[in-house]
């Protein structure tokens, strides 16, 4: 067994260096400006990396990130998993599959409910992820607009900058306002607006007032936040951004928006659904509860009960009663499921029976899933 260290603030230059060096293989890299919200010089920021050396010099790092999704008045812990990279000159001697192996010990023993990444999906299934949850884009074309009656927006837009305190602090208002997302800190909060060399914006009305914020790619065809204090706001923000930029754009928005959605895809182009990650679930009675219930908020959830069983886990009782959400652990008296499988069923994006055969004792599932599950763009690591 290799020794596994944290790294401090004192590593950043040469975590950086080795970091850039082996995704550069791939393309030119720049870590600490791809990813402000997680690569910063301070021993709290770089201690959330693990490493593994050979004669003092770095050979393999893998990122375990501590993340925060708030859904209403309920907080799920989430850990992302970031950054794993091992040098050219020692793979083969499960360097990566050791620190993959050490980080998910770390999150159970730390008491996440779950974990994101983004990769292949084979890679990371050997270490308990499945791709799943749901990713909605709505297409939108300044024909669309030109053919509908509500008009083309009216709202202007200039960059969002560090120095714009007063915006910014209105920005993360609204942010934080919405029923589903991820918590930032006051003071990261434009590092999480400018992550993966994405640009923030305010829009403005007529009057110069900031009426809502959204972060889009460097060249505008794609945005990926879009934020506003009301939907009308939120639409009108969409429309005048295609109309600025007299081009198609790429709206991703999130699953639990359904207002916007709705909107958006009655005059867009297209519109497509997609998983939203790698995924593994610690705690499936919180994660479940949760999600159940923030789908409640935003729709009338049928009446039924559900017992499921889950490989490794146990056994979970789903009921719905009067709008009312409750899941409780129980003893396993149905058939079990692989992990990946439940996590396919309960998150999609595919409905459930599309992933597995459903008895008629299981039914209610089809009228409640997928839940909404689904991991922003800019809080991705």
């Amino acid at each position: 067994m290799s020794r596994i260290e944290q790294l401090t603030a004192a590593d950043f230059e040469e975590g950086m260096t080795f970091l850039n060096a082996v995704f550069g293989e791939h393309g030119p890299h720049d870590f600490a400006n791809l990813i402000p919200s997680i690569y910063r010089p301070t021993d709290e920021i770089m201690g959330w990396n693990y490493a593994i050396r050979e004669d003092g010099e770095l050979r393999a790092v893998v990122g375990l990130f501590p993340l925060h999704l708030q859904a209403g008045d309920q907080q799920l812990r989430v850990a992302g998993i970031g950054g794993v990279s091992t040098h050219p000159s020692v793979r083969g001697k499960g360097y990566m599959q050791e620190l993959m192996r050490h980080c998910v010990e770390q999150m159970g023993k730390q008491g996440y409910h779950m974990s994101w990444l983004g990769g292949q999906r084979q890679r990371y299934g050997y270490f308990g992820y499945e791709k799943c949850g749901t990713s909605v884009e709505v297409t939108l074309t300044p024909s669309n607009l030109r053919h509908t009656p509500e008009g083309q927006g009216g709202l202007g837009f200039e960059p969002l900058s560090l120095d714009d305190v007063q915006c910014l602090a209105q920005a993360r208002t609204w942010h934080d306002g919405r029923q589903v997302h991820c918590r930032r800190k006051a003071e990261d909060f434009h590092h999480f607006l400018v992550n993966w060399e994405n640009e923030p914006h305010a829009a403005l009305d007529d009057a110069g007032a900031m009426r809502g914020y959204l972060v889009a790619t460097a060249d505008g065809t794609r945005v990926v936040e879009l934020v506003a204090g009301d939907l009308p706001t939120a639409i009108a923000m969409a429309r005048s951004w295609v109309t600025h930029r007299d081009t198609l754009v790429r709206f991703n928005l999130p699953v639990a928006e359904y207002e916007l959605t709705r909107a958006l895809i009655a005059v867009g182009e297209s519109h497509s659904l997609g998983h939203s990650g790698n995924w593994q679930i610690f705690d499936w009675k919180r994660t479940v509860q949760v999600l159940m219930s923030v789908r409640a908020l935003r729709e009338p959830l049928a009446d039924g009960q559900v017992s499921i069983a889950i490989e490794g886990y146990g056994g979970l009782r789903i009921r719905v009663s009067g709008g009312a959400v409750e899941v409780v652990r129980i003893g396993v008296d149905s058939p079990t499921w692989h992990p990946y499988t439940a996590m396919r069923v309960l998150f999609g994006p595919l409905a459930p029976a599309q992933v597995t055969e459903l008895s008629a004792a299981s039914a209610a599932l089809s009228a409640w899933c997928p839940l909404p599950l689904d991991w922003p763009r800019q809080d991705g690591v």
